[in-house]
């Protein structure tokens, strides 16, 4: 192949295509932080009938508690309430005291107790303070699941892909994630990291409105983050669950248009338009100014409360505003008269239903349990055990096997055996179990959870490899580390479908019978003599089949500097990326073709640490089987020991960087006719190198997945090279 030098002379073209494809597609970002909106637009474009069925409910929720004949007081309403929190093991994974401090504040603004009430404007374009409704709701937790257990009415499970990017997948256990209790028993709330935002900006929340049959959908989905004012949520105000559970009751945004309407700003009967409520103004718009003087609309609707203009009820939950801080009276009314007419809701608050999910029983102590902030850790790490017991225990016990106290494990940081949350630190490789007693003085009980701790194996050195040669049984091998949360098929050795020898790992993926996230971590390797200049490379094969074009399965990478207490994802590949061959039936690689070879360089000098760890991780999607073998991780240039870098000077085929222009990280494909060592070189346009990579290519395809992160906006040209062969593209960093 001939070698490709740049002319100066093709700059200006190259200066143009960048400055036209840079343009933004956007004068700025949104910042919709309610998702709720455009669950009930997919929800309308998918249902011909949904917008008048929404008309039709919202309209009689507004004008039910008016058309009550005689003296109509509230009625007190206790609401049974169920918390599951999707998370990773990490920061998610919030408190029981968290998950109190989020029910307080919505005990106080839905009873009106919120301190900020003196915050309520009471002026003549602002008369807002008398029409400040009160529901008198409380919302508990259960202490009774639906087949009359004891509970704390928190639910936690633990689910890495679910609870990042999260929708109503998290909301199923067929997926790895926590199934609806029965709405007619209780309210739902899944609390996860993020939420799927399909480009509109932070979303903290969003909810299902009752009025259509959302069925196991039908709940609050809620950033933990903005879930409470205490520890995760310290930044927060904790109105947001206030917003969502507004909806969830019934009440839309007070700057919608309706069911029956078209424009915020209107002059139509405000209890059939707009928000469906008389006492929140008119408002054009979302908008989050906390401005005295805002009045995005001039028009007084038909049966306005005011009758006259007044300015936007910045105050009112169902804004975006973050001066929030009152429901008005409609408001209100139409919650509490669904409480009356919605079927399930109505269930909710009878006694029968109180007494079923004992939310009014006296606390006793009645189930032991606890949690570990970590389960797999390095030797001479820690970990703090959280006692999960309920209800009120007040003496703990404690006691890790096997080993010995002071020599194998220690308690540290003030702890003791008797501590309620004690902090053990670990010296020996193994797994460990561990349990705990706990007494109110009158109930005894224990919990023991068996090979509960993993120690991982003192750090290995570098050059890294693993062609799982010398393994028979994965499981026991100390050095990897299986994920299987769905407790379905999980990693495990293949010995008849190596690349290079016999054995590779595999995911019998074909014919499972749910979705299912697997991983496989190594154990630590040290990294902490390399220099900040060093490059290092993981690289691995992987092979891979569809079982139908529609598969969109994924296959993620991530690194840890920390031993794997939080990972950073390096590279994701999915869909025909990943592969775009189909099998119909279960699958095995058969020859060196079937294999692709994967060369992640962003591995930092961030990550030259002493307990280094990297992690695959298979999403499923009813596809076909996944194999990986020839795992190497080396430092500077390829040497003899590694098994992927052998001759130079292969020709060069089947190249191509996608995507281009990129935003984040792009993928480098490329074929050879034999092993050789490849170097890849960055420059700017200026010709300035400003990265450089080596790596150890296969025979075959290779794919180098390649970080925009220390890449400034603008033209770079990447220039591939194996011996004499030599091809150069233009590269574009959004």
């Amino acid at each position: 192949m001939e070698a490709f030098f740049f002319n100066p002379k093709h700059m200006f073209r190259f200066i143009l295509f960048y400055c036209l494809i840079a343009l933004p597609t956007a004068l700025f970002s949104q910042n919709n932080w309610c998702g709720t909106d455009k669950i009930q637009h997919d929800l309308e474009l998918a249902n011909p009938q949904f917008k008048e069925t929404m008309h039709k409910s919202m309209l009689k929720a507004a004008t039910g508690w008016i058309n009550q004949t005689g003296a109509h007081e509230k009625v007190a309403l206790d609401i049974p309430v169920v918390v599951h929190i999707i998370h990773d093991n990490g920061i998610g994974n919030i408190s029981d005291e968290q998950v109190n401090d989020a029910l307080r504040i919505l005990n106080q603004d839905y009873n009106r107790l919120n301190p900020d009430t003196v915050q309520t404007r009471n002026a003549t374009n602002a008369p807002f303070k008398a029409q400040a409704g009160v529901m008198d709701v409380h919302f508990k937790l259960a202490k009774l699941d639906p087949n009359g257990n004891c509970t704390n009415g928190i639910i936690r499970v633990n689910a890495p892909s679910l609870t990042y990017n999260a929708n109503d997948d998290c909301k199923y256990t067929m997926n790895g994630g926590s199934d609806q209790w029965p709405m007619d028993q209780y309210l739902n709330i899944w609390v996860v990291n993020s939420i799927e935002n399909s480009g509109a900006g932070t979303i903290l929340g969003y909810a299902y409105l009752p009025y259509w049959p959302n069925g196991a959908n039908y709940g609050i989905l809620i950033r933990h983050d903005a879930f409470g004012t205490i520890q995760t949520a310290a930044n927060a105000d904790g109105r947001t669950l206030t917003h969502e559970m507004g909806h969830l009751l019934g009440l839309q945004h007070i700057f919608d248009a309706g069911w029956n309407g078209t424009s915020g700003c209107h002059t139509a009967d405000c209890n059939s338009n707009g928000d469906y409520c008389c006492d929140t103004p008119p408002q054009a718009a979302a908008n989050w100014s906390c401005s005295q003087t805002w009045n995005s609309c001039n028009d007084v609707p038909l049966n306005d409360t005011y009758g006259y203009d007044v300015v936007d009820q910045i105050e009112n939950y169902m804004s975006y505003n973050e001066c929030q801080n009152m429901f008005s009276m409609d408001q209100a009314a139409i919650m509490q008269q669904n409480f009356i007419d919605i079927t399930f809701l109505a269930n909710m608050v009878t006694q029968q239903n109180i007494t079923a999910t004992g939310i009014n029983a006296p606390a006793v102590l009645c189930f032991a349990d606890f949690e570990a902030d970590q389960f797999q850790i390095c030797t001479g790490d820690s970990i703090r055990f959280s006692d999960l017991s309920y209800h009120n225990p007040n003496s703990w016990n404690w006691s890790v096997s096997p080993g010995t106290v002071n020599v194998d494990w220690a308690y540290i940081g003030g702890t003791t055996a008797t501590s309620q949350d004690p902090k053990i630190q670990f010296f020996t490789q193994g797994k460990y179990q561990i349990s705990l007693a706990v007494t109110d003085g009158i109930t005894n009980l224990n919990e023991v959870k068996s090979q509960y701790i993993t120690v991982l194996p003192s750090p290995q050195s570098l050059p890294f490899y693993e062609g799982f040669e010398d393994i028979s049984v994965l499981a026991n091998e100390a050095n990897w580390i299986i994920g299987n949360y769905q407790t379905n098929a999980a990693f495990e050795i293949a010995t008849n479908a190596g690349h290079t020898g016999t054995r590779s790992v595999k995911l019998m993926n074909f014919n499972q019978s749910e979705l299912s996230t697997d991983e496989l971590s190594s154990s630590a390797i040290d990294l902490s003599n390399l220099a900040v200049t060093d490059d290092v490379t993981l690289s691995f094969r992987y092979a891979y089949r569809k079982k139908n074009t529609a598969n969109e399965e994924w296959l993620r990478i991530f690194v840890s500097d920390n031993c794997g207490d939080s990972w950073d994802q390096r590279k994701s590949i999915h869909g025909n990326n990943l592969s775009d061959l189909v099998s119909s039936t279960s699958w095995t690689p058969s020859s060196s073709s079937d294999w692709t070879t994967v060369h992640v360089t962003n591995i930092t000098s961030s990550n030259f640490v002493e307990n280094f760890r990297f992690k695959f991780e298979f999403k499923s999607d009813y596809g076909n089987n996944f194999y990986l073998d020839d795992i190497n991780l080396y430092a500077g240039q390829p040497s003899e020991e590694i098994v992927l870098g052998l001759p130079e000077n292969e020709e060069i085929s089947n190249l191509q960087l996608y995507p281009n222009p990129s935003n984040g990280e792009a993928t480098l494909l490329f074929e050879l006719s034999n092993t050789a060592n490849s170097r890849i070189e960055i420059q700017a346009i200026d010709g300035t190198l400003v990265q450089s990579h080596t790596v150890s290519s296969a025979m075959g395809k290779n794919m180098v997945l390649l970080s925009t992160e220390n890449l400034s906006k603008g033209m770079y040209f990447l220039r591939l090279t194996n011996g004499k062969s030599q091809i150069v593209l233009p590269w574009i960093i959004e």
